[in-house]
């Protein structure tokens, strides 16, 4: 308020409508190579073999209410599961994406009732993430549209990190858990590759083997036109398969003051001091 610094490192999360309805386009929010998802444990049932049933739990989702209501703003809604920013690539989106919502739920319901469920049957899961108040946030509010609007019973299960991660690997209890990845470089195969069958951290135990090839046959791919070709095609097949269920995108977010240039949003969130100026300004030179 008294205009002390020139920047900030972040914002807090519950405070971001307020500071954006009082700073304006002093905050600043941009899209972060980091994504936020549920994995399918498609090991066992109910997901094993039931395309359908995860289809219709994903389509039921509303992503821009989670992102405005849970979120306060500060996501964007992921309908792709590499986020934007990446270098040389395009996210791919299910044409759904862009439907009206009313389309969306009535494809969703179409789909929940050919995967075998019903308001007799109702879908019972159990969803498991590692215990934090967003986290569980997110959960409730992703139960409460499930319920709504399909009917399904969704059982939480919060657990201390390091047992939520040993059950993920385990793939003996979990059914549905939370994930997110933030990459580690700016490639769209940092993402990609975690779905592989022999990856390590592919805890939906996702196996295709058209899609190992393409992400094979990209990684010995040197034209860069023809790889990038090569990964949207695997990510079209991901969010066909759907063994993990987009949810929102990070992203960076900082109030910076008019008086500094030089900023620059980026997708890794870098900002080099080499790169910046603090400009003449009043608060600066102590004028009132």
């Amino acid at each position: 308020a008294a205009d002390e610094y020139d920047t900030t490192y972040e914002i807090p999360l519950v405070q971001a409508k307020a500071l954006r309805a009082r700073y304006g386009a002093e905050l600043r929010i941009a899209p972060y190579l980091g994504s936020y998802y549920y994995g399918f444990n498609l090991s066992k049932p109910p997901f094993k073999g039931n395309p359908k049933l995860r289809q219709a739990l994903s389509m039921a989702l509303d992503r821009e209410v989670i992102v405005d209501k849970v979120m306060n703003g500060v996501a964007l809604p992921a309908y792709s599961y590499v986020p934007p920013g990446i270098w040389n690539y395009t996210p791919q989106a299910p044409a759904w994406a862009a439907w009206p919502r009313a389309k969306k739920l009535a494809e969703a319901r179409r789909l929940y009732a050919e995967a075998g469920y019903s308001d007799a049957n109702p879908l019972t899961v159990e969803l498991r993430y590692n215990t934090h108040d967003d986290h569980k946030r997110i959960a409730l509010v992703m139960a409460a549209m499930w319920k709504q609007w399909l009917g399904v019973k969704t059982r939480l299960i919060n657990e201390e990190f390091k047992v939520f991660l040993q059950n993920r690997k385990q793939h003996e209890v979990t059914q549905m858990f939370r994930s997110a990845w933030i990459s580690d470089y700016d490639d769209a195969s940092s993402f990609l590759d975690l779905l592989t069958s022999t990856h390590g951290r592919n805890d939906s135990v996702y196996r295709n083997p058209a899609y190992d090839a393409l992400l094979t046959q990209a990684a010995a791919t040197a034209d860069i036109s023809a790889r990038r070709a090569l990964l949207e095609q695997a990510e079209r097949l991901v969010l066909s398969d759907l063994p993990v269920l987009p949810i929102y995108i990070y992203v960076s977010k900082h109030l910076v003051k008019p008086w500094v240039a030089g900023w620059e949003d980026n997708s890794y969130d870098y900002h080099y001091s080499k790169d910046l100026q603090v400009l003449a300004h009043p608060q600066r030179s102590g004028a009132q």
